[in-house]
């Protein structure tokens, strides 16, 4: 029997309902995060690494994407290299209209940050979260439409040592989901939640993205999830599997299409976000900056809502702090428990000081 490839007519009214009921999930792969040229920003970074002529790469797995590494240190080299090409992405008109459409969660599959600043273009608020090797994932609030949550599954390129780049990280990163410490537990009690999940240029193809969708735990078929999928560039095989073993119904082959007509169809309902439908308050804003670990920025604008007398002065205190650690950490001179310790403190103490300024 020939496999079943087939696309699927498209419940538009049910995903919007979904939507507004918080029920929806989106599982964003690298297919949606294309450069002006159409290239994927994966393909352009592996371009830029030229892995051929690369000294700091011994091999790179096509088929998983991973690499190997003779020495630690190039892992680091790589690693800075990949912060780099991901410094400079901007995010597409895909992830834009993402950015509006009401997801309270999203889940990524790629190491960047090139959605967040899609939601930072629009001026929207969001929440940041990621998995970390070895460690407890940092706890976040409920995700809802006004504050969702953008998580990146595989890790970030700012934290080094959370990103999945070779078969070891993979293999920590199966540990991590054996534990049951690959997701904070508001996430998987929100995930509990989920009647609908939508996934967008997701790699089904790679062996390892099975384990994930494990972690969702859509091949249980006592829940009652309804699965849409748009991918370009699957092949046959692929949908077959995703088909029988996980009942994803493939609704489109053309992404860009799909998300465009999801907008409109949320725009008619008024369903959409705008930058004036979240978090206005200064207060909320520098609890946002913090939660999306943009220090620098929740300090001055502390600084800014503090009036003169001693709250200024501690607040100035706090931000010559910030500067000293962030130049240690330029230096290399903090052990990376200690940076992170550190850095919660900060965080804490900027918190704290805000609610001073708020009481008086």
């Amino acid at each position: 029997m020939p496999p079943n490839t087939n696309t699927v007519a498209i419940d538009w009214r049910f995903i919007l309902d979904k939507l507004r009921r918080e029920q929806c999930l989106l599982v964003l792969g690298p297919e949606a995060y294309l450069g002006a040229d159409g290239v994927t920003h994966r393909e352009q970074l592996l371009r830029q690494l030229d892995i051929g002529n690369n000294p700091n790469i011994i091999r790179h797995y096509a088929d998983d994407d991973l690499f190997l590494f003779d020495q630690p240190y190039k892992r680091t080299l790589i690693c800075h290299e990949i912060q780099a090409f991901y410094e400079q992405a901007e995010p597409n008109e895909t992830l834009r209209m993402i950015a509006e459409i009401p997801f309270n969660i999203i889940l990524t599959v790629t190491p960047d940050g090139t959605l967040a600043k899609a939601f930072e273009a629009a001026e929207l608020p969001y929440q940041f979260g990621y998995y970390k090797k070895d460690k407890d994932p940092q706890p976040v609030k409920k995700p809802t439409r006004q504050l969702p949550l953008i998580y990146n599954t595989f890790g970030y390129v700012e934290s080094e040592e959370s990103i999945v780049l070779t078969h070891n990280d993979l293999y920590d990163y199966f540990k991590s989901i054996f534990a049951h410490r690959s997701m904070p537990e508001e996430l998987k009690t929100q995930l509990r939640e989920v009647k609908n999940i939508i996934f967008l240029g997701v790699p089904f193809e790679k062996w390892y993205m099975q384990l994930l969708l494990r972690e969702l735990e859509i091949h249980r078929q006592e829940y009652a999830f309804i699965r849409f999928a748009a991918n370009q560039t699957l092949s046959d095989e692929a949908r077959a599997l995703c088909v029988d073993q996980f009942q994803i119904n493939f609704v489109a082959r053309n992404l860009p299409d799909f998300i465009r007509e999801l907008h409109q169809q949320c725009a008619e309902q008024g369903l959409l976000r705008s930058a004036d439908s979240g978090e206005d308050s200064r207060p909320q804003q520098i609890r946002r900056l913090v939660s999306n670990a943009k220090l620098d920025e929740a300090i001055e604008m502390l600084r800014e809502l503090t009036a003169p007398g001693d709250l200024a002065d501690e607040v100035s205190g706090l931000a010559g702090r910030y500067r000293r650690y962030k130049l240690k950490e330029s230096q290399g001179v903090l052990y990376e428990q200690d940076k992170e310790v550190q850095y919660n403190q900060i965080s804490t103490s900027v918190l704290d000081l805000l609610k001073e300024v708020e009481a008086g």
